[in-house]
Order: structure tokens, then C-alpha cells, then sequence
């Protein structure tokens, strides 16, 4: 036998042990094969295919770019290194890949699906929309293209929209991964919980060995008040998974919430020692040192929390609110301009965001956050008590009270406008009766 049958027969075996998963073996035939006959293109993307399975993505780039290399109209080898682009984050060189396919041959529709991942990932959402409709015309009804979109769309906050194409890509592709999950996201968005909660039940039914929905659903059932089925799914999670950072975390969060503040602290540190940039670990340990007065170690989580980075809009938020509470004004307003830059609708936000201008005696910027505030919401209370409380200490009384008088229309019991509001008057007449007595003198 020459080395060239020798080569093929490398190659079939190769084959034959990917289709059994075991991928070292077959990394190995092919490795033997391409070293004999390296001029195959076949052979460099069943390669990048091996080492795709073994998430080696750098290597497989390399791979199924060789093979293009060698066969320039290989229209799968440069759609998958696109994809194995898009596994390592590189978007924009993983369009430059899909492009090329296109180049090739304008019909392959995965490129287009691939590319509203794309250009999501890259924050294009028009651009996403435009590969979407241009999917369309090669294939009419794709689940993997409308499950790209809702993405897009939910990024962007359009989220009946986004609902809407997730279902579709169900409706097409009953095994759309994650759909469901997705789904009741976005529901929980909106704040319909009982839909979030429906459609998480279902993902579980559907990946019943995965943590994601079972923690998903713990979460939100700690929103809605449910501490005791809240804690049942945390404690399925940990059987599921005790080695994974993310149940102790949230195993955490509900020992927190239920009282038990020692044990809370333990799961929390269990889920640093197993991740250590487990995302919202340090921000819930901020919490309870707070609780019981410790602002020195607080300010060091929150620290710490903004280290891990990646936080979403709520999170954001909860640390801005901590950091405002332990005295980092100047950090929890840089937070909060993220979260405002991405929801400029979020009232809570530019409240927060007042607050911290005012506590670093910034009242212009202050007085402009909450005026956001109330242009989202013209009865927010808050905002407005945040108005009177920056007119009191530039001492603005009769501006105060003005404002003073708005809120308590909105709330008359509004607790703390009802204080400030007697501060504020006591104020008035003290002013008044020094300048009474200063013109009698």
C-alpha cells in the first residue's frame, strides 16, 4: 500500500470515528492524512469540522480557510469559519467570511441567517434587518433566520415583535434551541410574569438537564414573591449541577432573601472560589455587608462586581443604587449613564442618576436627569422629591416648595415629601423672622 491509499484510508477512518464523537482520534487520521497529501480542500474542512467539535475555533479558522484557499468557490468551508468566528466574538471578521460566500454563490441562505447575528452582535440592527429580508428571497420560511431577528428585536426592545418571531421559529422548528426560554425573557420584560413563568415550565419539559431554565425560573419566582417554590428550583439546580458557579450564586441570592445571611454569605464565596468573575456574586456580598453595616468591605465587592463588567441594564442599576448607599457617587453615576444610554426610558434610572448628581452637589446635572424622569413619567414622585430637595439645599424655598406642593397632590401620604415639606416651611418662617429682625435692627 503507497502513502496516498494509506492517506485515504486515514481519511475513512477518520470518518468513521467522528460519527462515534470520538474527535481526538479522528484529529489525529486526518492530522496523518493532510500531512501526506496537503492539497485537499475536503480534507482541511473535515479538519476545521473535528476541531470545531473540540472547540478549538482558532484552528478551525484556520483550517477552513486553507481549504478555501485551495478551493476558492468552497462555499461551506468559509460559512463555517464564520461561524467559528462568531463562537470566538469576532463578528466583523466573521461578515467579511459570509460575504465571501455570498460572493460564491448569492443562494446559500445560512450566510444570511448567520449575518443578522452578525450585525446584532455589532449593534446593526439595520443591517441585521436587510439579511434577514434578503434570507427570504432564497428560502420564504426559515426558523433559523427568525430566531436571528428576535434577537436583534429584543436587543432593540421591540419585544412583541421579538415574541412574535420567536414563536414563528417554534412554529417552524419545534427544537429552536432555547426559544422558549427566550420567550418567557422577554415576557418578563414587559412584566407579564405568569407568560414568563408558562414558557419557562416549558423549556424545562423540554431540556429537563439543564440549569439555565430551572435557575431562570427560581429568579423570577423570587420577584413575584414565591421564596419557598423559588428555593425547590434552586435546590433542583444544585442537584443538577454543584460544580457550576451560577447555582450557588443564585442558591445565594435566595438564602439571602429568606433571612439566612451566614449560609447566603458561604454559597456566595463557594460560587468566587469556583468563578471568580461570576457575574452579581460580589454586588450580592455588597448587599449583605451593607445589612449589617460594614461599608468598608461593601465598597470593595462593589469594586470588585464592576471588575467582572458584562452587566446588563438591571444589574447595572442594583450596583448604582449599593454604590449611592456606601458613597460612591461619582462610580454609581458612571453606571448609571450606561444604563440610561441603553433604556433612555427607564425612570428608575435617571431618578438614581438625579440623586447621585445632587450628592456631589452637581444640581445642574441633577436637575436635568430628573427632568428626564418626569418627561418619562410626569407623576414620578421621586423625581420630583429630588427637584425639592435640591432647590432646599441651594436654598431655593419658595422653588422647593413648589415642587413640594406637585408631589403631594400626586401622594399626599408620600412619607418623605411630607417631611421635607415641614423642613422646608420651618425654613421659610426662619428666614422670614431673621429678616424681620434684621430690619427692626
Amino acid at each position: 500500500m503507497n502513502e496516498w491509499q494509506e492517506a485515504e484510508q486515514r481519511v475513512e477512518r477518520a470518518g468513521e470515528l467522528f460519527a462515534q464523537r470520538r474527535l481526538r482520534e479522528a484529529l489525529e487520521e486526518l492530522r496523518a492524512a493532510i500531512s501526506i497529501n496537503p492539497s485537499n480542500p475536503q480534507w482541511h474542512y473535515n479538519l476545521g469540522l473535528v476541531l470545531d467539535g473540540l472547540e478549538r475555533f482558532d484552528e478551525a479558522v484556520q483550517a477552513f480557510d486553507r481549504a478555501v484557499e485551495l478551493c476558492p468557490d468552497f462555499a461551506e468551508a468559509a460559512y463555517h469559519a464564520g461561524i467559528c468566528l462568531m463562537r470566538l466574538g469576532r463578528a466583523a471578521e466573521a461578515i467579511a467570511r459570509f460575504d465571501a460566500v455570498e460572493a460564491i454563490d448569492a443562494s446559500f441562505e445560512p450566510a444570511y441567517c448567520a449575518r443578522v447575528s452578525a450585525y446584532t452582535a455589532l449593534g446593526d440592527h439595520d443591517k441585521a434587518e436587510e439579511m434577514f429580508y434578503l434570507g427570504r428571497q432564497y428560502r420564504e420560511e426559515c426558523p433559523h433566520c427568525y430566531y436571528a431577528i428576535a434577537e436583534s428585536l429584543y436587543r432593540r426592545g421591540m419585544l412583541d415583535r421579538a415574541i412574535y418571531c420567536w414563536q414563528r421559529a417554534l412554529d417552524l422548528d419545534e427544537s429552536a434551541p432555547m426559544a422558549h426560554m427566550r420567550i418567557a425573557e422577554a415576557y418578563r420584560a414587559q412584566g407579564d410574569f405568569e407568560k414568563a413563568r408558562v414558557h419557562y415550565l416549558q423549556q424545562m419539559r423540554i431540556t429537563p438537564q439543564r440549569c439555565e431554565p430551572l435557575l431562570a425560573l427560581g429568579s423570577l419566582l423570587m420577584d413575584m414573591g414565591h421564596l419557598e417554590q423559588a428555593g425547590e428550583k434552586f435546590h433542583r439546580a444544585m442537584d443538577l449541577a454543584p460544580h457550576e458557579a451560577a447555582v450557588h450564586y443564585h442558591m445565594g441570592r435566595w438564602l439571602a432573601a429568606t433571612g439566612q445571611s451566614d449560609a447566603a454569605e458561604a454559597a456566595l464565596e463557594q460560587a468566587l472560589r469556583l468563578e471568580p468573575s461570576q457575574r452579581g456574586a460580589h454586588l450580592e456580598m455588597a448587599r449583605l455587608c451593607l445589612r449589617r453595616g460594614d461599608d468598608v468591605q461593601a465598597r470593595r465587592h462593589l469594586r470588585a462586581e464592576m471588575e467582572c463588567g458584562g452587566h446588563g441594564p438591571g444589574m447595572l442599576l442594583d450596583l448604582a443604587d449599593l454604590m449611592l448607599d456606601c458613597g460612591m457617587h461619582r462610580a454609581a453615576v458612571a453606571a448609571l449613564r450606561r444604563v440610561v444610554a441603553a433604556e433612555p426610558g427607564n425612570v428608575a434610572a435617571w431618578v438614581a442618576l438625579g440623586a447621585g448628581h445632587f450628592m456631589l452637589r452637581e444640581f445642574a446635572d441633577g436637575a436635568q436627569a430628573s427632568r428626564r424622569a418626569l418627561r418619562c413619567d410626569r407623576s414620578c414622585v421621586a423625581a420630583i422629591y429630588n427637584m425639592a430637595l435640591a432647590c432646599y439645599e441651594q436654598g431655593r424655598l419658595r422653588r422647593a416648595l413648589v415642587w413640594l406642593r406637585r408631589a403631594l397632590r400626586i401622594d399626599p401620604s408620600d412619607v418623605g415629601a411630607r417631611a421635607l415639606n415641614l423642613r422646608v416651611r420651618i425654613a421659610a418662617l426662619w428666614r422670614r423672622i431673621a429678616s424681620a429682625m434684621k430690619r427692626g435692627a
